[in-house]
């Protein structure tokens, strides 16, 4: 803007000066004229008055000449005949009748020209007078007129020019600089606004303009600075809901290009937020039904579901809704992506449908063995009294066999869907573990295995129902899953404060990739020696969900003479 303003101000300069220089030169050129045409007047006419028309002409106008300094004097006849003159051979010279100071003094006295001598070949300017005899006597001066004067004065008229240059460049750069480092604050503090700009003086600017700009600039820079810090703090609130939602969200404008994209969108698509935001949506996914599903909802509406697998093999749900044009045309429409991680939903669906079918086939199991002797009570084919009895007490083992099922689902079902709730207190889980013991005791004698139990004091808060569900289904297990002449050690520890249960059988040992299955519902690894012993699949599925629920840890570890269950709870306060 300063180069701006100098070139400007010399051009303007440069213009008046060429005009002043013109103008002077004209006034001297006029002024040159006027004393140029009054001296020759005066010269004339009084060469005029001393002009003897009876002595010779042509000495006389020599005379003359030297008498006035050397300036050519002409004689000249009433007809125009050149009589004299002090510069040529007047016998050589054409008749003067028709020149223009002859014929302006044949009329007034006196007759003024200026044109270019034919005799001389130069610019004259002549003064003719009439003498009393009718003769002429003329007096010419050279005279270069515009252009003399022009020569004459270009040197001073150059020095002024450049004086007053140099003086115009001066102030013009002084006056420039009181615009331009104004402005230059201004733009700084403009480019700083989002910080709040640098502070202005409007006091230390010369004129008002720019102080009244300067409050100006001050007032916006401060007005646009607090609504970049809330339209910030927005943008930071909404990313940080974004970021922190389990699902995935992400906006589109109606050219599939991401508008928005959340942390769970970009875990789930497996890229950058950097690398998403404002490509296109090709760039973050190519899952065919997802981009189809895109197309058809920017292109019709409505709302589409599909399914897109999730890393680390988890299953996600994505559904696609279209997105209405917005009212100031910030969004001109598009549509919004919800990514949902289903793999619980899915795999609890998965289990209940697992969890149906396995329950309707253990139950189906003792109904038709009941079923098949009650027809035979009822058939008509005779039957001993011991014959009866046997049928009598199956049917009675049986019964017995489907209602332990039926409980045992009815209380695996309320532990996972969290519809069963006991009552806490302060239990002594040592005389728990010894009472569990004590039940079992006569079911081992039976089974020809020996029981012992060894407690340490073990305070938790706890349900009595669900720590005797714990304890009595891993000590039932270990008689049932164990062989003739085994034992069953049970110890309860109290280390560091943490609870823990301790279970040992000498039944077979446990294979490693059975480990965490014996914990699923209705899973036995030998299918008829479980049945035989009277299981149901379930008693160390209720041990896993209820440790679960106290934070408690259940491992198994096997060893060549036996199994080892352990149950770790938390350090108790």
């Amino acid at each position: 803007m300063k180069k701006s303003i100098l070139k400007s101000t010399a051009l303007v300069l440069c213009a008046g000066l060429v005009c002043c220089l013109l103008l002077t030169a004209a006034i001297f050129d006029a002024k040159t004229t006027q004393q140029t045409e009054t001296q020759l007047r005066s010269l004339a006419t009084a060469l005029g008055s001393a002009y003897d028309a009876n002595g010779d002409a042509d000495a006389q106008a020599s005379q003359f000449s030297r008498q006035i300094g050397g300036l050519r004097v002409t004689v000249i006849a009433k007809d125009g005949t050149v009589l004299g003159d002090s510069a040529a051979d007047y016998k050589t010279m054409e008749n003067h009748a028709g020149r223009e100071e002859l014929k302006a003094a044949e009329g007034a006295g006196v007759g003024i020209s200026v044109r270019p001598s034919e005799t001389l070949g130069t610019r004259l300017m002549y003064a003719a007078v009439r003498t009393q005899g009718g003769e002429y006597i003329r007096v010419a001066m050279q005279y270069n007129g515009f252009l003399r004067d022009l020569v004459s004065l270009l040197p001073a008229l150059l020095g002024a020019g450049l004086v007053a240059f140099a003086v115009a460049a001066f102030v013009a750069t002084r006056v420039a600089k009181t615009v331009t480092d104004p402005i230059s604050d201004f733009t700084e503090s403009l480019k700083n606004v989002q910080e709040g700009g640098a502070r202005l003086e409007p006091e230390k600017y010369p004129y008002e303009e720019l102080q009244a700009m300067a409050g100006d600039i001050n007032r916006m820079s401060e007005e646009i600075a607090r609504n970049m810090r809330r339209l910030e703090r927005e943008k930071a609130k909404i990313d940080y809901i974004l970021d922190n939602m389990n699902e995935g969200f992400v906006l589109l404008d109606t050219d599939q290009n991401i508008l928005l994209i959340n942390a769970s969108a970009c875990r789930a698509f497996g890229v950058k937020k950097t690398e998403a935001q404002g490509k296109n949506i090709l760039h973050a996914t190519r899952n065919i039904p997802l981009i189809d599903g895109v197309a058809a909802v920017l292109k019709k509406g409505g709302h589409v579901a599909v399914d897109m697998p999730l890393p680390d093999k988890r299953k996600g749900e994505v559904n696609i809704s279209r997105v209405k044009p917005e009212d100031t045309g910030a969004i001109d429409g598009g549509a919004i992506i919800i990514i949902s991680d289903v793999t619980a939903q899915r795999n609890a669906a998965k289990m209940r449908q697992d969890f149906f079918e396995s329950a309707s086939h253990e139950l189906k199991t003792p109904i038709t063995s009941i079923k098949g002797f009650a027809e035979l009570l009822c058939s008509d084919m005779p039957l001993g009294g011991n014959k009866q009895e046997a049928i009598s007490k199956r049917i009675l083992k049986e019964t017995m066999r489907m209602s332990s099922l039926i409980s045992d689902i009815i209380m695996i079902s309320r532990l996972e869907s969290g519809d069963i709730t006991f009552e806490r207190e302060v239990l002594d889980l040592a005389a728990v573990v010894s009472e569990c013991c004590s039940d079992a005791a006569e079911f081992a004698r039976s089974s020809k295995v020996s029981i012992s139990c060894t407690t340490q004091p073990c305070v938790l808060s706890a349900s009595h129902r669900e720590m005797s569900e714990l304890a009595g289904n891993l000590i039932t297990n270990a008689v049932k899953y164990n062989r003739q002449g085994g034992r069953v050690e049970v110890n309860l520890t109290n280390e560091n404060g943490a609870p823990c249960l301790r279970v040992f059988n000498t039944g077979e040992p446990i294979a490693p990739e059975y480990a965490q299955r014996i914990f699923e519902r209705f899973y036995r690894i030998d299918k008829g020696r479980s049945k035989a012993a009277g299981g149901t699949g379930l008693g160390l599925a209720i041990v896993k969900h209820i440790a679960t629920n106290y934070g408690a840890s259940v491992t198994v570890t096997a060893a060549p003479d036996g199994n080892t269950f352990t149950v770790l709870f938390p350090v108790q306060d």
